[in-house]
């Protein structure tokens, strides 16, 4: 064991030194003498025999790693260990996601990686030590992701190992897996690039052959369609494929499981879309379709058909949840069909899918992001969607808000507030959470119970210049000031103080509840005094007793003299000059 850590150390030397080489050579700024040494140092650490060295070397690699002037070193350094054919899988473990989170090093920092080293790879993902078989497998993932070409001969190499009918099971998973994401890789990069295949006629009508026969093996079966897939990606192939297909799918004694195999061979050809639906922030449906072909689902009271779809607009002909009409594409959209019952837990999302290529990027890259990351995406396209119609949003993209995610909106939702005017609702009774008095009313009242701190700032300064909506009969509460409230307890930081002090001379009412009303001021000072732990009536702060707003959480607040707004001001002002004491 120490022989081997003692070897691989000599590489780690060996690559963090090439990597601050290029970084001096590269930069007219050096990193510190400390910081070269520091990331030799923690590179080192890393292969020692103690595992609370490697622990130190760990961290001390993430606090290089989190440094702006060793970033571009540490991302070479790592980029050469990765790529390294001695790197121990826990270091591979250990770097991979550190190094995910750094700048991509310049193409000409990466070494070549010989031919034969894929093959080497390739012999010892069946190897029968387990930590050989990972490390392998680790390698040549990576080898791939970094490089199209590399992952297209990795891609290539594993396609020719899988037509080994003997392969065993588990083995065979493990190549298709890493195959996959090697092609995946290839199929992700510019077509231009791509080197023109070298596939026949002849060759198509023996795939598609072997493709219905019923006597051929399955693994056959396999291998003629991902030779198939993997044509039908050049756009000077599909629709050949798709026409010789056609011809085969005319055969009336094809097997069931043949047509099926033709069938998804042959949607591959055709321009078509996706209808993601999402509920409760999870998109659990995903209805595909061709374009400008009407489709029936199970139950359903009319045809879904989207006549034509591009990257920005998609018309609908018919549809049971969406109204006919131009959607956008690549945005949350609400429930819009008459005929339809209205869910507020409940979007859709139109993906355009116009060629094999970008459908087989969808299936197997798109979908699997991460759930967070892919909701994150979506809001982040849909609220900028929604900024671009510079006009005053409809209740049901308001409401569809609440299906975001809370920082996206917010970050939205305090500008809009700022720059577009209020507008009456007009939509029926499934929108009257809020009451019935103005979109704004609505969009506050998805900010107090979807709202973070980022909408804080703007939200406080819209309150300043009266565009927040007043209460009103019907509503007895001003919401925007409550969903500041609201937010401000639920989801508090380092800076809340400063935040509520500076709402101390605000004296708008939040509701019409009490005589006096309780304000925004003494609500913020009663947040504020309480969170320090000081009694409200010390500092003529009173509590208005209300059911309603006692149950929403906000201690609604009045000052009970007229100088205790400024006792507060002046009480803070001297807390915050007070010296800290050091912690014992």
């Amino acid at each position: 064991m120490r022989s081997s850590r003692r070897h691989r150390f000599c590489w780690l030397l060996l690559i963090v030194g090439s990597g601050l080489s290029w970084r001096m050579a590269a930069h007219a700024e050096e990193p510190p003498p400390e910081a070269a040494q520091a990331l030799r140092d923690c590179l080192a650490d890393l292969n020692s025999d103690r595992f609370d060295v490697r622990g130190r070397g760990a961290e001390k690699l993430k606090a290089l790693a989190n440094d702006k002037d060793t970033q571009p070193a540490v991302a070479v350094a790592l980029e050469r260990l990765l790529l390294a054919p001695d790197t121990s899988y826990e270091v591979r473990s250990l770097c991979e996601p550190i190094l995910s989170q750094l700048p991509a090093p310049p193409a000409d920092s990466i070494p070549q990686i010989a031919p034969e080293e894929i093959d080497r790879l390739l012999g010892d993902v069946d190897a029968a030590s387990y930590g050989q078989r990972v490390g392998a497998a680790m390698r040549l993932a990576w080898i791939a992701k970094r490089n199209p070409q590399w992952a297209a001969v990795v891609a290539e190499k594993l396609k020719q190992r899988l037509k080994d009918p003997q392969l065993p099971s588990d083995v065979r998973r493990r190549l298709t897996e890493l195959r996959e994401a090697a092609w995946v890789r290839w199929l992700a990069s510019d077509p231009k690039t791509w080197p023109a295949p070298a596939a026949t006629d002849n060759q198509v009508e023996l795939w598609l052959h072997i493709l219905t026969s019923a006597t051929e093996h399955p693994v056959a079966h396999e291998c003629a369609e991902r030779e198939l897939t993997d044509l039908v990606v050049y756009e000077s192939w599909a629709p050949k494929i798709k026409v010789a297909v056609a011809k085969h799918l005319e055969n009336a004694d094809l097997a069931p499981e043949a047509i099926e195999r033709l069938t998804r061979l042959s949607d591959l050809c055709q321009p078509a879309m996706v209808a993601e639906i999402w509920e409760d922030r999870v998109n659990s449906t995903l209805q595909y379709l061709l374009v400008d072909v009407p489709q029936f689902p199970d139950q359903a009271l009319r045809a879904t058909h989207f006549s034509s779809i591009d990257d920005t607009t998609a018309h609908c002909k018919s549809g049971n949840s969406l109204a006919p009409g131009d959607y956008p594409v690549g945005v949350a959209i609400p429930i819009t069909h008459p005929q339809q019952p209205y869910s507020e837990n409940r979007m859709f999302q139109l993906v355009n899918l116009p060629n094999a290529r970008q459908r087989l990027l969808y299936d197997l890259a798109k979908l699997k992001v991460d759930p967070s990351q892919r909701l994150h995406e979506l809001s982040e396209r849909t609220t900028a969607w929604m900024a671009a119609q510079k006009r005053c949003l409809t209740e049901r993209e308001i409401a569809l808000l609440l299906q975001l995610d809370g920082d996206v909106v917010s970050r939205f939702a305090g500008p809009y507030l700022l720059s577009v005017d209020d507008q009456p609702k007009t939509e029926p009774e499934e929108f009257q959470f809020g009451g019935r008095s103005s979109r704004h009313l609505l969009l506050c009242a998805v900010l107090a119970e979807n709202g973070t701190r980022e909408v804080l700032p703007s939200l406080v300064e819209a309150g300043r210049r009266g565009r927040l909506p007043a209460p009103t009969e019907e509503v007895r509460l001003n919401v925007g000031w409550l969903a500041v409230f609201k937010i401000a307890d639920r989801d508090p930081w380092p800076g809340l103080d400063d935040c509520l002090a500076g709402m101390i001379d605000i004296a708008r009412p939040i509701s019409t509840i009490g005589d006096p009303p309780p304000e925004v001021g003494a609500t913020a000072a009663a947040m504020l005094l309480t969170r320090h732990g000081e009694n409200l009536s010390d500092f003529g702060v009173a509590e208005v007793t209300d059911q309603e707003l006692r149950g929403l959480g906000v201690p609604a607040s009045r000052f009970t003299t007229p100088a205790a707004r400024q006792q507060v001001i002046e009480w803070w002002q001297r807390r915050k000059e007070k010296p800290k004491t050091p912690d014992a």
